[in-house]
Order: C-alpha cells, then structure tokens, then sequence
C-alpha cells in the first residue's frame, strides 16, 4: 500500500514539473516572439522624428515646417504623435509644428516609474531645448495632454505665446463625475495591469487587443499600421498604466482646480458629440447604456469646458458639430482652420484681438 502511495504522489510530482516546465518554456517562447516581432516592426516602422536624449532616455520628436511661434502638439493619454497624423502636415504648410511621444508611448524609452503632471512637462521643455527648438511656443493638449500643456504653461510661462485646449481633461474631471469615475479607472487600471505582463509574452500581440484598426477610425492604413506597431510594445502597456496610476490620484479631494491662464491667448475646442444632450441619449440608447448616467456625464463635461474657457480672459470655446472626442481626426478641416487662425491672428503677439 505504502509502495502505491509513494507511485501516486511520484507520478502527480512529475506532472506537475512538466506543467511548469512547459509553462516556463511557452513564457520564454513567449517573450522571445514579443522581441524578435517589436524589433521587427521597429524596422519596418522607423521614427520618423528624431531621437533626443532628455536626462538619460531618449524621446521622439517630430517637427515639420517653418515658422515663429513653434506649435506643440501633446496628446492625450496612452496615444503617440501619431494621433496627430492628419492635421500636423496640414498646419505645417504653414507654421512650424512639433509633435512628440512621452515616454514609453510611440518611439521613445520607457521610464520604469509613475511620472507626475509637473514631471511631464519638465521633459518636454527639456526636449525642446536640447533639440534647439526656441520658444515661443503655442501649445495644444488633447485629453489628458490638456492638464500637461497647463503645467508647462504654469512652469515656463515666459515661453508660451498661446495655448489650444482639444476636448480636454479637467484636473478635477474624476471629482465631478465620482463615483461613476473612480469605478471606471479602477476597472481601466485592472485591465492595463493584466495586459502590460500579458504583451511581455506576445499575447496582447496575438490576441490583437492592441491593433490601432480594431475600431473604425479615420487614419489611413498605413498610419493605424504604424500605431499598431508602436502599441504592441511592451513599454507601451506599461506607460498606459504609469499615466493611469497618476491620473487616478486626481480622486483625492485635495486636487486643485485648473490654474487661471491670465492674459493668455487661449483657444478651447470642445467634441460637439460629447455634450449634445439628443446625441448623447441617442448614443446611450444604442449602446444600452444607463441614459440618464450619459446625460448627466455629458452636463458634467459641458460645464467643465466652460469652466476651462474661463481660464484666460482672453479666450475663445467653440463646440465642434459632428465630432467625437479625436476632434483633430473627425473635423480635420475645422481643426487646422481653427487653429491657423488662432496661432496667426491671435498668438504671434501674445493678443488676442
């Protein structure tokens, strides 16, 4: 009996380190295909900026045309400078335009910790330096890249001639809308955890969970190619999930509000889809939602863009009919006729007349 106890105990141990085993090596087969693929589609996706080492790392920067002031393009949380794709070459024929990846996103390094507000947008003055890109600089924020171009502002308002704000986050934004906000990071930081180990062993990339086309969306092919290619690295998960650890802190009641701009020129572009009471049920209802949670958010959101607008008493807010949050990628021409005009008519001196 004891000879058949020692046979069954023997038998589930062998089990047991064969499972590990090949887990183990289905991790390693894992991870050595998650590296070959990204240094492949590094290859076939090349920065198309430059690489500029900024305290230690390097990030990307892209700048294309000519012209004073430099305008600056920050973009929202977790997406590169390749959300800019459609407009930048636009605005560029006729100003100079700079867009960049923070760090970990698009093409530039990984910082392996959370990078609070006021740190981003020391990078980024950074970055311009000592890529010889000299102010002036008219900034424009996307989303959460809206709370940075404020910080930059804040820090180095010397530097900063006029400022565009695209549908952008309010430093107090998770406040407002707690606790449907608190339950919604938490449920987003859940995922990212579970995703940033998951690409370290390719299957993010196999499963596709990170393919920039899995959604319609305006960008051509070959720019939702590129996008693909720069998400399914590793570090991309794991900046997604830095940005979110800070971000989440905006739940403490002891967030400040956004700052006042003064004088500065300020142009706000809201997303006319986000705030319009009928399209807001109307979406809600198609996608069963609870209605009355959307309308409410959707109040929330408009009131919060006004009070943004409030910033600068020298200030414009127009609601862009017929665009979602990407306004740089559903109005495309409303956006760079938006901003041209704002930067030539209204930021070169600092006035707006």
């Amino acid at each position: 009996m004891s000879n058949l106890k020692n046979w069954a105990f023997l038998q589930r141990f062998r089990l047991l380190v064969f499972a590990l085993g090949t887990a183990c090596l289905a991790v390693l087969a894992g991870a050595v295909y998650q590296s070959q693929k990204t240094a492949a589609d590094l290859k076939k996706f090349p920065p198309p900026g430059r690489m500029i080492p900024v305290n230690g790392f390097n990030l990307h920067l892209f700048c294309i045309g000519s012209g004073s002031p430099t305008v600056v393009l920050e973009a929202g949380l977790g997406e590169s400078s390749l959300s800019w794709s459609l407009v930048q070459p636009r605005l560029a024929q006729n100003l100079r335009v700079c867009s960049y990846d923070r760090p970990g996103l698009g093409w530039s390094d990984l910082i392996n910790a959370p990078i609070q507000v006021d740190d981003v947008a020391r990078n980024l003055h950074a970055l311009l330096n000592n890529a010889g890109i000299s102010p002036p600089y008219v900034l424009v924020g996307h989303s959460r890249g809206g709370i940075y171009v404020r910080a930059f502002h804040r820090l180095f308002p010397g530097e900063t001639r006029g400022m565009v704000l695209v549908d952008s986050a309010h430093e107090q934004g998770p406040l407002h809308q707690y606790p449907h906000a608190a339950w919604a990071y938490l449920t987003q930081a859940v995922q990212m955890a579970i995703a940033e180990p998951l690409s370290r062993i390719g299957l993010v990339r196999l499963m596709g969970l990170a393919d920039a086309d899995r959604r319609p969306s305006p960008l051509p092919p070959d720019v939702l190619a590129a996008k693909t290619a720069v998400q399914n690295r590793t570090d991309t998960a794991r900046a997604v999930v830095h940005e979110m650890a800070v971000m989440r802190q905006s739940l403490s009641a002891t967030t400040p509000p956004p700052a006042s701009l003064g004088r500065l020129p300020l142009l706000v572009l809201t997303a006319g889809n986000l705030v319009d009471q009928s399209l807001v049920t109307r979406d809600a209802e198609k996608s069963g939602q609870d209605i009355e949670t959307e309308r409410a958010l959707a109040r929330i959101r408009q009131t919060e863009q006004a009070e943004l607008a409030s910033l600068s008493t020298q200030s414009m807010h127009v609601v862009v009919k017929n665009s979602g949050h990407f306004i740089m990628q559903d109005q495309v021409d409303e956006f760079v006729r938006a901003v041209g005009e704002f930067v030539k008519h209204h930021a070169l001196d600092g006035v707006l007349r």
